[in-house]
């Protein structure tokens, strides 16, 4: 699974830390939870900096060349997860 992560400067800016492929070596963890969980405990925004990219999102990125339709589709999947846990936390 690949997650991508992130932070929100006070400004509102959006900053990509790093793509990550958290499937172990063995296959143990194909959706990521695992991987998910570690992060949520040993970060301390709680989650709030990493999301998970769908399948069909994932499919979208590698299909797609033009680096603008690449950083839209990435601040698409960031925006709409910061959305979401705004939501929650509100």
């Amino acid at each position: 699974m690949l997650f991508i992560e992130y932070d929100v400067t006070p400004e509102g800016v959006i900053e990509l830390v790093a793509l990550v492929n958290a499937v172990e070596e063995d296959g143990e963890d194909e959706d990521g939870s695992a991987w998910l969980a570690w992060r949520r405990a040993e970060f301390d925004d709680d989650g709030m900096g990493s999301v998970g990219v769908s399948p069909d999102d994932l499919a979208l990125l590698e299909s797609t060349e033009d680096p603008d339709a690449l950083r839209g589709i990435v601040e698409r999947i960031i925006l709409d997860d910061r959305s979401a846990k705004e939501e929650v936390t509100t």
